[in-house]
């Protein structure tokens, strides 16, 4: 529930009807309320929407928890299938492949990603600092 002039009249009006509070208690309330009703007025206080304040907070925790948890599964995967590439990787030099053709035996470097290294490590080869 937002302050506003019609809450703030309501709850002026609740103390006015109040008789279980003694007077003094009814004009330290009045000057509460009015008092607050000022500070909006001025700017002095300004009204804020808690609920989208909170769900904001929750919405940014759940995007850094799946973004870790993201990079956790891509490591999992990572190192659960590193014996299998491994294994792949040295399949390359299977004496199976002396009697394939150039173009089976690019591909198949290909698909294990041996080629992309190859290209990564020579990228600087030429490059003199």
């Amino acid at each position: 529930m937002q302050i506003n002039e019609q809450n703030l009249e309501l709850l002026r009006q609740n103390v006015m009807d109040d008789s279980n509070i003694s007077e003094s208690e009814r004009q330290r309330s009045l000057d509460a309320i009015a008092g607050v009703e000022q500070g909006i007025n001025s700017g002095e206080f300004t009204v804020i929407n808690r609920t989208a304040m909170i769900k904001d907070a929750v919405e940014g925790k759940r995007n850094g928890l799946r973004k870790k948890l993201k990079e956790k599964s891509r490591k999992v995967m990572r190192n659960a299938t590193e014996d299998m590439r491994l294994m792949q990787s040295l399949d390359a030099f299977d004496e199976k492949f002396m009697y394939s053709s150039e173009e089976e035996v690019r591909r198949y470097a290909d698909g294990m990603g041996i080629t992309e290294v190859y290209n990564e490590t020579k990228r600087f080869d030429n490059q003199w600092d």
